[in-house]
């Protein structure tokens, strides 16, 4: 028998390096950042439960073509930028990370873009809105290559609400003081001003965690506003509705995606009733869509009617898929990628992404991107909703 000697060699080389082999046949390691803990956790915990739901129901199945999946580095950033660079500096440092999340929230998003950019392993983004986290050189402009979005982003959100305040005259933004606050209320002024050229709106703005709005409020009167619009999180917008109320300042109310989530419901009890709000619709249509419907019975099933998912087993908290299901889709849709192109290089895994088409994903039912187009949720994928008080529940109903 002839022997190959240059196979043997390559044997006795495989033998003797056995760190390469367990790489080669260990877990699919995913890492991200986000707020964990402080008074913005809704987001960051949230789609780190996601996450967990997304990666055990892929290793009962078998895993990816035979290997496990885990998600190896989890790190809490409280929503401070600083903390997600730091965090995000450690997670890049292990190379057996193959796929990552964006942190919660636009700020921190914003302070790792550059970065995660220039390491060139695949990333997507679950909840941060500002357009330039995708496109930094403008819409018109391509994406950057490895980053891509399941996220509500400011440029759709914006049409929704200025198409749900188009009823009114004058109008006031309230606004957080960060990039997603800056950017949401520029783009729905912007919007509301080409729909209603007469259309009189009074911008203010406000440092998250903030405990009093008076001033703010108290300028948005004067200019005799009809509505308001709040665009922040939960938890400040529970501070303007009490502000609001302690001042007997009535006017119709509006949220964006980020701040009609549990923390407003928590904080402003029954004074949330009437509050309207865009958001995803898939979670407000009966009966859910496939994967909207699964990933509810798996949340269910694991954590229960918590504070996340609502009392109302039959119906989950619309932000369940915002604050949730979006964890759960940015950790499947890299689970398809790289089983389909059967490789955790991060060539590979992002050209997998560029051409994902039609994939059903919880929070949105058509997940599709191209290498021009990394963001995936559409003015369809949105719901207007108003918040009622149903006996000793807030619910949200969807109106359009």
């Amino acid at each position: 028998m002839k022997i190959n000697r240059r196979s043997l060699a390559l044997g006795a080389a495989a033998l003797t390096l056995p760190g390469l082999v367990r790489a080669q046949s260990g877990t699919i390691k995913f890492g991200f950042t986000a707020a964990l803990t402080g008074p913005f956790n809704e987001f960051g915990e949230g789609i780190n439960r996601g996450a967990q739901i997304a990666v055990e129901e892929c290793n009962k199945a078998g895993g990816i073509n035979g290997r496990m999946v885990e998600l190896a580095e989890v790190l809490d950033d409280q929503l401070v930028p600083d903390r997600a660079v730091q965090n995000l500096r450690r997670i890049l440092d292990n190379r057996e990370i193959v796929g990552l999340m964006c942190p919660s929230g636009s700020g921190p998003t914003l302070a790792i873009a550059d970065m995660i950019q220039a390491d060139g392993r695949p990333i997507i983004n679950p909840q941060a809105q500002t357009p330039t986290i995708v496109y930094p050189n403008g819409p018109d402009k391509p994406p950057r290559p490895n980053l891509f979005s399941i996220s509500i982003g400011n440029l759709v959100e914006s049409e929704k609400l200025a198409a749900a305040l188009s009823e009114f005259t004058r109008i006031g933004i309230l606004h957080e003081s960060t990039g997603y606050g800056v950017t949401g209320a520029d783009l729905v002024r912007r919007e509301i001003m080409r729909r209603k050229p007469a259309a009189r709106v009074t911008v203010e703005s406000y440092n998250q965690r903030a405990q009093d709005m008076t001033a703010q409020l108290v300028r948005v009167q004067r200019a005799n506003a009809e509505a308001m619009l709040v665009i922040g999180l939960g938890a400040d917008f529970a501070v303007i509705r009490r502000n609001m109320s302690r001042l007997n300042i009535n006017l119709a109310l509006f949220g964006a995606a980020g701040a009609v989530t549990v923390p407003y419901i928590e904080g402003a009890g029954d004074l949330v009733a009437g509050t309207r709000a865009v958001n995803h619709a898939a979670f407000g249509r009966r009966p859910m869509h496939g994967a909207a419907q699964k990933f509810a019975d798996l949340y269910r099933a694991k954590f229960g009617t918590d504070r996340w998912y609502g009392p109302d087993a039959a119906n989950p908290l619309i932000s369940l898929a915002g604050t949730v299901g979006s964890g759960y889709d940015c950790i499947n849709l890299l689970i398809d990628a790289i089983r389909r192109v059967n490789s955790t290089a991060a060539a590979d895994v992002v050209r997998a992404l560029d051409q994902t088409k039609d994939y059903e994903g919880a929070t949105i039912s058509r997940i599709s991107f191209t290498s021009q187009n990394h963001v995936a949720l559409k003015l369809e994928d949105l719901g207007t909703y108003e918040m009622l008080k149903r006996g000793d529940r807030v619910v949200l109903e969807l109106r359009d």
